[in-house]
């Protein structure tokens, strides 16, 4: 141990990477590799929240301790900060990754809420700066961003805090994977958390002190006078490349560790047979036509209503179809947890399911997760009696200052609680709910709607048998939510808003994605399919919100090109119909005078994209595993916000992908109604190209191909 130097730095370097930590002030000064700087602002090593008896927070950072010691080795590098209460232990590894650890001693009077670490400020060099850099973040299926000012101007970032937001960025739950990656045409960063129990965080960027923060926040789970270590490395990687190849680092680290619940789809029993026939999913509401509509029964009620329309959807899509309703329940439309009897009664949706099964389609249910409702703002439905009869306050989340706020969540249609996971009573409701859908014969059950990820929310109640503050116990009493519904679910398949988080995958197996949020503060790119794609397939999902933000007015063939991303990301297709059957352009959608999308090239689109999910590109599309594609040059389709900017991506979308069996294939999508022209890049001989007549023998080199209208061809390694 040495005695603290004033203003001291120590570089720790290995062949192609140099940091540099300043320890006395605490804080990371210079990180390059092969020359190019990584840090763009000067920011605290680590950042704490600590909350006190009556729930009042304080936040502490390095710059508000003293450094006490240190201890440099070959390896790396330790420190210890303290003040007048506490001390906390920072650690840093050099290797081919750089490994950080951080450990903090027990607070008399506080609990540790969270620590932000290691806090790294990349250079704002992003579009909207005049530079090139683009950021991965592992929000709402992969969202690749490259202007700042485009989260700033649609508000964006939101704080994790109770009563919480579905769309905080939170892991696991809205943000599903662990990492994020910050490149640009030199090279890029890899930041992740390397934990394979389920930690709680909160992963997240902004702009701070004229960089752009990653932020990496680890909550504690702690109760109050305990200490908190992080038993989980925070990793730093340099690579070359794009996003892909970021993923890949987070793909092989994922696998080499991934528990025995994650099961590829080609070997889980759990499947049901219609989950190979890729169905196209139809969704409409029962009552009204959008979310918070008058609620009285549409040209849809009785359900059967809907078998003309599912009869023509067959045809048109040359596929099964499963319909999954909204504002069904006989409670009234979103409100949580309780949902049976349907609206009617029993008999009457069992006529639908009846009727479908008997075609071999499939039957679907919107659920709106683990929140109580005491009002609904769309019905005359109100449990406040029921509420206090039974003390249910007792089952329900509470506030750092033990309150019992109303929740955050879709208070548009509702007003009501989060229930705690922790609780028998959630659980119980939740398993007997599911067990009557399943009994009237419901195939999938989007449960967790309204939780993104499958999540649950904070809680900090003291009266409840978990730690004081959020941490892993959530995780886990989700996953022991899961597994009691499990027990009486069946075949039928249970799913989330947004695709399950990391941690739920194995319990939420098809999920309504919601990529289309990426949209408004970059583009989405399929990440999640890279990474999970062999063990689920989801959805294209409602696609709630296009409208309010995204000008599809000026962009109309933005309904085909979601249509694209949703099919090079393996995902399963999706249709919202009004009551008359038309095709919609997106759930919610309040403009009854708009006119819908083209019926014509909306039915000829999907007929000719679910064909490759069910036939020469099945052992791809449905259980493939997702590799880098070959570059692929396309002109640009920009889709203009209402806020900010625009979306820009290109006009012919691309995957490739490896079979169980070791085969290749590339896809190439084209959504206009006319042809486009692209090139791409092969790297060898042996390729032939599906999907435009004949099969052509391709060239090694820059090969140049036309895609038909509204069409997908495959590059295949013969």
């Amino acid at each position: 141990k040495r005695s603290p130097k004033q203003n001291s730095t120590y570089l720790l370097n290995t062949k192609s990477t140099n940091l540099l930590i300043d320890i006395e002030k605490g804080f990371v000064k210079s990180l390059q590799y092969n020359g190019k700087e990584y840090i763009g602002a000067m920011v605290p090593l680590f950042l704490i929240a600590l909350r006190d008896h009556e729930g009042k927070q304080t936040r502490v950072n390095t710059f508000d301790m003293a450094l006490k010691n240190y201890t440099q080795t070959n390896e790396g590098l330790e420190a210890t900060y303290d003040n007048v209460s506490f001390c906390v232990k920072v650690s840093v590894k050099m290797g081919a990754q750089i490994s950080w650890g951080i450990e903090i001693a027990g607070v008399d009077g506080y609990a540790v809420e969270w620590v932000n670490y290691p806090q790294i400020a990349v250079p704002d060099d992003f579009k909207d700066r005049g530079g090139s850099s683009k950021l991965l973040w592992g929000y709402n299926e992969g969202t690749l961003i490259n202007d700042i000012t485009a989260r700033e101007q649609n508000n964006d970032y939101f704080e994790p805090e109770y009563p919480c937001k579905g769309i905080m960025g939170v892991y696991p739950a809205i943000v599903e994977t662990q990492f994020m990656a910050y490149y640009n045409e030199h090279s890029g960063m890899y930041i992740a958390s390397h934990d394979k129990d389920d930690n709680l965080k909160g992963i997240n960027f902004l702009r701070e002190a004229g960089g752009v923060k990653l932020e990496f926040r680890h909550f504690s789970g702690a109760n109050l006078g305990e200490g908190y270590t992080m038993d989980y490395p925070m990793v730093i990687e340099f690579f070359k490349g794009d996003w892909y190849d970021a993923a890949e680092i987070y793909r092989s680290w994922f696998e080499s560790q991934k528990k025995s619940e994650f099961v590829p789809i080609l070997q889980n029993k759990k499947l049901p047979k219609w989950y190979g026939d890729s169905p196209v999913v139809i969704t409409y509401p029962v009552r009204g036509r959008h979310d918070t509509d008058v609620m009285t029964p549409n040209k849809l009620f009785p359900y059967v209503n809907v078998m003309t329309h599912v009869e023509r959807f067959e045809k048109a899509f040359n596929s099964k179809v499963m319909v999954l309703l909204m504002h069904w329940e006989g409670t009234a439309p979103w409100a949580p947890p309780i949902v049976w009897p349907p609206y009617g009664g029993e008999a009457e949706l069992k006529k639908l399911v009846d009727a479908l099964h008997a075609r071999g389609d499939v039957l679907g249910a919107y659920c709106s997760g683990i929140g109580w409702t005491i009002n609904s703002n769309l019905d005359d439905y109100n449990t406040e009696k029921e509420f206090e009869l039974n003390g249910l306050a007792d089952e329900m989340c509470l506030s750092p200052e033990q309150t019992l706020p109303f929740s955050n969540i879709c208070t548009a249609q509702r007003s009501g609680y989060d229930m705690c996971p922790t609780r028998e009573f959630t659980v119980k409701t939740v398993k007997g709910q599911v067990e009557k859908m399943v009994h009237c014969g419901i195939d999938y059950i989007q449960l967790m709607d309204q939780n993104h990820g499958g999540t649950s929310y904070f809680c900090y109640s003291k009266k409840h048998d978990h730690p004081n503050m959020p941490g892993r116990w959530q995780v886990d009493a989700v996953k022991n939510m899961f597994k009691e519904v499990n027990q009486v679910s069946g075949k039928a398949l249970l799913g989330c808003e947004s695709a399950a988080a990391q941690s739920y995958i194995p319990y939420l197996l098809f999920s309504d994605n919601r990529f289309n949020l990426a949209y408004y503060i970059g583009r989405p790119v399929p990440m999640y399919a890279y990474v999970y794609h062999e063990y689920l397939n989801n959805f294209l999902g409602n696609q709630v919100c296009v409208d309010w933000k995204m000008d599809v007015e000026k962009a109309p063939e933005s309904f085909y090109e979601r249509m694209a991303h949703s099919f090079i990301a393996g995902d399963m297709l999706t249709v919202v119909i009004t009551e008359n059957g038309e095709i919609d352009w997106n759930w919610g959608k309040k403009d009854k005078n708009k006119l819908p999308p083209n019926q014509e090239y909306a039915e000829r689109f999907i007929r000719n994209l679910n064909g490759w999910r069910t036939g020469m590109g099945k052992k791809y599309l449905h259980t493939g595993r997702m590799v880098k594609p070959f570059p692929v040059e396309s002109s640009e389709f920009v889709i203009p916000r209402r806020i900010y900017g625009a979306s820009v991506v290109p006009t012919v979308h691309t995957s490739a992908w490896l079979s169980s069996d070791g085969d290749f294939a590339q896809f190439l999508v084209n959504y206009f109604p006319e042809e486009k022209e692209c090139a791409v890049t092969l790297d060898g001989e042996g390729y032939v190209l599906f999907g435009t007549g004949d099969p052509i023998k391709l060239g090694t080199g820059v090969q140049h191909i036309t895609v038909p209208p509204f069409s997908a061809v495959m590059i295949e390694k013969i």
